[in-house]
């Protein structure tokens, strides 16, 4: 049997890690399944001419980022991920939930998490300024310029993830019984909050580029509705992006019937489309985003910005809601800002969605999908003769877990035949492999291909 041996060209930093990041890419490609032999490390030394103990340090770094484990006696073996879906015990692969981790940076940072402070652990550990302290509120300023949406520091107020956002959103403009403007496909969570704060929600019908303008117009005439909620670049299920013309007819809208627009940007990280309605309309606009997740969804850490006026009621919302957000999430992004992290993980998370999303379109090709060369998701329609629930109870009989349009459907005309799939759960690529091929089964009406039982 061919023993798999790492290949260092075109790789910088110490020996060990390359070797360590060799093993890693492989993981994540699917060259190196779980269960899979490495070479034992004297071999490993003689064929890359280097130490024993560099192969033995090579081995330990990519053991601590779960990639491989030891046993005695017998050699060193690929991993299987213990996330739920990738199991080599055949349990479910969930694609219901957005979330891509960069596990590679995340076992870099480990050492030096906390090297760059900006604020004293005394600070740290304290209250800060409702709005967010000064320093942080710069940090995310610069992050919203390198993903296209510039914006000042005193127009910020910090919030605890991109939810969290919505929440302040809405509570600095709405009150019960109000009704919100939505596209007719939306954000479920968003759905969530309407309800909870009990306010309606109107949707707007949609084409390639999201909303449409005329549906827009006779909603705000006939419901005299004053807010609007709605994500022009990467939409979520649908992965639209509006185009420059149509971003200026809705703020042209806008201005006419007096509407406070939440601009929900917490995929326009990935985006190549680098306008705004907030660049467009800023004193009208509540723009909402989050390095939960552009960067790691365990870090807290959200903004809306607004006008002057609207920052007052912003911060009045956060107050109400948690007092202030947690230090040290700013100070992490303070850190990852200034030596380069959070721009390797943009970069990283850009072309990891991009290649996924190449295998997606592959493996799903023949079957009519709206998504986003640069969207972590996929809105597919079935065929006529499934159902929507139908076929996400018959994905889930094959270890898959995908979101039904009803989450996301808004208003009374019935959820279309669809499911959103998302591609980045998987840790690697070859774990959304199969769940794709899946899917093609599925949709093909192949049965399921069968497992051994041992």
């Amino acid at each position: 049997m061919t023993m798999w041996l790492p290949n260092l060209e075109g790789r910088r930093g110490p020996v060990y890690r390359r070797i360590a990041d060799a093993i890693d890419e492989e993981v994540q490609r699917g060259t190196l399944r779980a269960g899979a032999r490495l070479p034992p490390h004297r071999d490993m030394a003689d064929h890359l001419g280097v130490t024993v103990t560099t192969v033995t340090r090579a081995y330990t770094e990519a053991a601590r980022r779960g990639l491989i484990s030891g046993h005695v006696g017998r050699g060193t073996f690929i991993r299987g991920h213990e996330l739920e879906g990738e199991s080599t015990g055949g349990g479910p692969i969930d694609l219901s939930i957005n979330i891509l981790m960069p596990d590679k940076e995340v076992a870099a940072l480990e050492p030096r998490m906390f090297q760059r402070r900006v604020l004293s652990w005394t600070e740290l550990l304290g209250y800060v300024p409702t709005p967010g302290h000064r320093r942080h509120r710069q940090a995310m300023a610069e992050w919203l310029a390198m993903t296209g949406t510039p914006a000042s520091p005193d127009r910020i107020v910090l919030t605890m993830g991109a939810q969290h956002a919505l929440l302040v959103a809405l509570m600095a403009t709405v009150k019960p019984g109000d009704t919100v403007l939505t596209e007719e496909l939306t954000y479920s969570g968003m759905k969530d909050l309407g309800a909870q704060l009990h306010v309606k929600f109107r949707g707007i019908a949609m084409d390639a580029e999201g909303m449409r303008v005329d549906a827009l117009e006779a909603a705000c005439r006939s419901t005299k509705a004053r807010i609007l909620y709605c994500m022009p670049r990467l939409q979520n299920p649908t992965s639209a992006v509006m185009s420059e013309r149509r971003r200026r007819q809705v703020a042209a809208l806008a201005e006419k019937y007096r509407l406070t627009v939440i601009e929900d940007d917490v995929y326009g990280f990935l985006s190549p489309e680098r306008s705004s309605l907030s660049a467009l309309i800023p004193d009208r606009t509540i723009f909402a985003t989050s390095v939960s997740k552009s960067l790691f969804p365990g870090i807290r850490l959200g903004c809306v910005v607004g006008s002057p006026a609207m920052v007052e009621k912003l911060t009045a919302a956060v107050w109400t809601t948690t007092i202030c957000v947690p230090p040290i999430s700013g100070d992490l992004l303070c850190g990852w800002m200034e030596d380069g992290t959070a721009a390797r993980i943009l970069e990283w998370k850009r072309h990891e969605v991009a290649a996924r999303q190449g295998m997606a379109k592959r493996l799903l090709d023949g079957y009519r999908a709206q998504t986003h060369p640069s969207s972590p998701h996929m809105w597919l329609h079935l065929p006529a003769r499934w159902t929507t629930d139908a076929f996400a109870a018959e994905m889930r009989s094959r270890g898959v877990i995908v979101n039904a349009s009803t989450a996301f459907s808004v208003g009374d005309e019935g959820a279309p035949r669809a499911i959103r799939l998302c591609l980045g759960t998987p840790r690697t690529r070859a774990g959304l492999e199969q769940a794709l091929a899946r899917i093609a089964e599925a949709l093909a009406g192949r049965t399921m291909a069968a497992r051994a039982v041992v």
